[in-house]
């Protein structure tokens, strides 16, 4: 299941949303189509289905807007804004060893 990293803050309205990472004090402004993908992960959990609902009213390919929006969401991952809890989380390495 996909959701917000703990460090994050996310607010949508009609033109966007804005995501910001405490950690980091960067800002994320997502456009309307990256916005709808978060509010599916924020949402649901994750994207599943999100492909049809985007392609089939728009004549798009299903497949395409699948790896479209899987891609975006490995961003988010990379990004540390999203975390996946279905994956074990990484140990982070001490210095020292």
């Amino acid at each position: 299941m996909l959701t917000p990293a703990l460090h994050v803050h996310h607010a949508t309205d009609p033109y966007g949303t804005a995501v910001l990472d405490i950690r980091r004090g960067t800002w994320l402004m997502l456009d309307p189509d990256a916005s709808m993908i978060w509010r599916a992960v924020t949402v649901r959990g994750g994207t599943a289905g999100l492909a049809d609902e985007i392609a089939v009213p728009t004549g798009q390919d299903p497949q395409a807007v699948g790896e479209q929006i899987a891609a975006f969401v490995d961003e988010l991952l990379a990004a540390g804004v999203l975390v996946d809890t279905a994956r074990p989380a990484r140990r982070k390495r001490r210095w020292w060893r």
